[in-house]
């Protein structure tokens, strides 16, 4: 996940990784197998990992505002820009690995089920569409964030909590 989040899918050769691992190339091989295996249990974790981060927050809040930004803001802390940077790259690979596509959508559809469940006043086809896009928005201003500095993830958390909030109906920001 480091190579790749770091290097990119082009830097992450099997030396590459092996090199990140303090092993051998024939060892990374006799483990996955081939490059693309390896790519395939990456992806597997890498989107179980941001899973996590989307996951609703634990945090309670006064407001919905201080609720969704507490749960925003765990994303953009700098110990998971690599994290980030590797799913950047595995969305990419997902256009071209029907695999890995399946793979994503699968942990679209699982992360979705939060803020459906927290929807629930709502019909469920609405709530589904409503989660989907809270999570693309997030998504989104994460995307904008990897080619930023660092530092400044608090207007890209401002900004996806405004965001965030704006799609929610009334009925439920409250």
């Amino acid at each position: 996940m480091r190579v790749i989040g770091r290097e990119g899918l082009a830097g992450a050769s099997l030396a590459e990784v092996a090199k990140e691992a303090n092993t051998s190339k024939p060892a990374v091989l006799y483990h996955f197998g081939s490059r693309e295996h390896l790519l395939h249990e990456v992806a597997s974790m890498a989107l179980g990992l941001y899973r996590g981060l989307l996951a609703p927050a634990e945090e309670r809040g006064p407001t919905p505002q201080a609720r969704a930004e507490a749960a925003i803001a765990k994303i953009f802390v700098p110990e998971n820009r690599t994290l980030l940077a590797c799913v950047h790259e595995l969305v990419g690979l997902g256009m071209r690995d029907a695999a890995i596509a399946e793979l994503m959508r699968a942990s679209l559809e699982a992360v979705q089920k939060g803020p459906v469940s927290a929807l629930g006043n709502l019909g469920s086809e609405e709530a589904r569409a409503i989660a989907r896009s809270l999570i693309m928005t997030v998504h989104g201003h994460v995307e904008l964030w990897l080619c930023s500095d660092p530092a400044d993830s608090k207007e890209y958390i401002e900004s996806a909590t405004r965001a965030a909030l704006a799609l929610l109906p009334a009925a439920a920001s409250d």
